[in-house]
């Protein structure tokens, strides 16, 4: 008897949960076999603003979310099973930011891909083309001493980095014959001496600028910029408040962005302005997939 008793609890005991289910952990959806914790749902609503929250407070709270969320999941099940997540590299354990980017870009991409026409950006575009103009611009790289106190000796700074680079210049034409191989060779060397000498902030880069609008410089170093061969390097320049020596990798002068250019901004923008057509894109794909699938919903379990 004393056996069977003993059996019979320890069988009471093997079956019992090892930790009993907190909320958290309690099931409130199943779309397509994936289930939806309460915390799962919690990292998601903890994302979004207070005031959203607040608005859905006041059309059925975390019910009304849940809906929206499966909706959510719905799209992101359809983006990796039809090969689009792996085809963008988005990570087979998505966290909840890294779904929210997923199903943004498979809505843009693929649900509102033919909701914008070429023709509405080809239209939008000659209708703002002034929007789309650009300054001259010039792809820099500079190497400057400030003339503080000491004018002199910031003059001194630059004439022997000059010097040094022009005379790499003169071994690099001996040795390097086909001229874009010589072009990057002195590239290199002025970028050195940018590293050690240069007291611009972006010595540590080599002196590079990036495309920088010419009117935006000063006037003695945009008028180099404009008039130098691409590839060539300048004298030292007596700007303002520094002595420079500049090197220009390119120059273009003031134009109008190309349509194919601006293209995806101007369809993003539509895409915005449009947005009520892209939710009943979205709708509509949600209500195919729900129809197809399998979503069930234990609202008795929300917290």
């Amino acid at each position: 008897m004393k056996r069977t008793l003993l059996a019979l609890a320890l069988t009471a005991v093997a079956a019992a949960p090892l930790f009993a289910q907190t909320d958290g952990d309690k099931l409130v959806a199943r779309v397509n076999g994936t289930e939806i914790t309460n915390r799962d749902l919690d990292a998601v609503w903890d994302r979004i603003p207070v005031e959203v929250q607040a608005q859905y407070a006041k059309v059925g709270g975390k019910k009304g979310f849940l809906e929206n969320y499966i909706e959510k999941q719905l799209i992101v099940q359809d983006a990796i099973n039809s090969g689009f997540a792996a085809k963008i590299g988005a990570p087979d354990d998505l966290t909840p930011a890294e779904e929210s980017a997923l199903f943004n870009r498979y809505v843009r991409e693929v649900l509102a891909a033919t909701l914008i026409t070429d023709e509405e950006i080809r239209k939008a575009y000659e209708e703002r083309r002034g929007e789309f103009a650009t300054p001259e611009q010039a792809r820099l790289r500079v190497i400057r001493a400030l003339k503080g106190d000491n004018p002199a000796a910031a003059r001194d700074t630059i004439s022997k980095a000059m010097m040094e680079i022009f005379a790499a210049r003169s071994d690099i034409a001996k040795t390097i014959k086909e001229p874009s191989a010589a072009m990057a060779a002195l590239g290199v060397k002025f970028s050195e001496v940018a590293r050690r000498v240069s007291d611009h902030e972006s010595g540590p880069q080599g002196g590079e600028l990036g495309w920088v609008p010419t009117h935006t410089l000063d006037p003695k170093i945009a008028q180099a910029a404009r008039t130098m061969k691409p590839g060539t390097i300048s004298g030292v320049l007596d700007a303002t408040d520094s002595y420079q020596l500049v090197l220009v990798d390119e120059w273009r002068p003031a134009g109008v962005d190309t349509f194919d250019a601006v293209k995806g901004p101007i369809r993003e923008f539509l895409l915005a302005r449009n947005s009520k057509r892209v939710l009943q894109a979205v709708s509509k794909k949600t209500a195919e997939l729900r129809a197809a699938g399998k979503v069930e919903m234990f609202v008795e379990n929300l917290r």
